[in-house]
């Protein structure tokens, strides 16, 4: 099978190397589409994310959908010919988080595309079946591929508490942001303001259901967004950005007794922020660690129409192309949003 491995950064190389081997609990599953995430872009740009290092060839791409083509015999459940997307994260089940059911903070998770774990940019994944998650006719594979960033932004307003009639800031309208927009929106935000400096990126969360959304290079963030809130700072601020100026931007726009969910990853590993606006407002402060057991409800979300994760997927290319796409979504170009690697073409 044909597999894309980073050597080192900006270095992918294709290779060709065996159909992986069924384990008892797993599905073979010939792999349809795979999202080009921020966080591939790290691995992609630096070699590394915090702690996490490329030390040897790796296959990177954790946001998958494809087709069941083998099922081992303790499978029960699912056949050949079913069209699944592939939750990334294989937790381990026995440490004293995953029996509390925070298996998104498991300290031997195993994650598709971080070190040492090979990821999806390739033909064919061996994976557990309880991880290959059926989805809808009317689902297509870039919208399953689609379902992970989802997941998050779903996740995210879980995390921040979120009651319905609050105002909301996002700060970054990638795959992220706008799937926060959308499950904030589902929640019953009362207004939501959308800080981006991607003008493509602007124009989409419009579409989406914000309010406002606010152009960086006009002015001063802060002071544009109580503007667009009368004057008023926003109750939730969710930081999807990662850049040291959103996180400070986060607790500057924020409300006294406000909460800032952290959502972004920075390409330093180490989040700054102002100290006095922080204390004097008492804000209570959640770092997102990816999503917990909200996936099937984000097929269900997307299969009943209720939000529009197909907008994400703005340009595809071939997995021959893959270099294309990473080069395209780094540079957050023509309007990119989320590139998508068709692997099958």
């Amino acid at each position: 099978m044909r597999v894309i491995r980073l050597h080192a950064p900006f270095d992918l190389r294709m290779h060709e190397e065996p159909v992986p081997q069924v384990k008892p609990d797993e599905v073979l599953i010939r792999v349809k589409s795979v999202g080009v995430c921020a966080s591939d872009l790290h691995y992609y740009k630096e070699g590394r994310i915090g702690t996490n290092v490329v030390e040897k060839p790796l296959i990177i791409g954790h946001e998958p959908s494809g087709v069941i083509e083998e099922v081992s015999a303790e499978v029960v459940g699912l056949r050949k010919g079913d069209r699944v997307a592939i939750e990334p994260a294989k937790p381990c089940r026995e440490c004293k988080f995953c029996r509390q059911g925070y298996t998104n903070v498991c300290k031997s998770v195993e994650f598709f595309g971080t070190p040492p774990i090979d990821g999806a940019l390739r033909e064919f994944v061996a994976w557990p079946a309880r991880l290959a998650i059926p989805i809808p006719e009317n689902v297509s594979f870039d919208e399953a591929a689609m379902v992970e960033p989802l997941s998050v932004g779903v996740y995210a307003v879980k995390v921040s508490d979120m009651k319905g009639g609050e105002t909301i800031a996002i700060l970054g309208a990638g795959a992220i942001g706008l799937s926060v927009l959308q499950a904030a929106k589902l929640k019953g935000a009362d207004k939501i303001i959308v800080t981006e400096p991607v003008a493509e990126r602007r124009q989409v969360a419009l579409k989406l259901g914000a309010h406002t959304v606010i152009d960086p290079s006009q002015g001063n963030v802060i002071e544009q967004a109580l503007a667009a809130n009368g004057g008023n700072e926003p109750d939730i601020v969710f930081e999807c950005a990662g850049e040291p100026e959103t996180f400070a931007q986060a607790v500057e726009i924020a409300r006294p007794l406000g909460t800032v969910v952290i959502v972004g990853i920075p390409s330093a590993d180490e989040y700054s922020f102002p100290a006095s606006p922080s204390r004097r407002k008492g804000l209570t402060i959640k770092l997102l660690r990816r999503s917990r057991g909200v996936t099937e409800e984000s097929i269900e979300m997307v299969s009943r129409g209720l939000v529009n994760v197909a907008s994400f997927a703005t340009h595809t290319f071939p997995l021959e192309k893959t270099r294309e796409a990473f080069e395209l979504a780094a540079a957050k170009t023509d309007g990119v949003i989320r590139a998508v690697i068709h692997v099958d073409e």
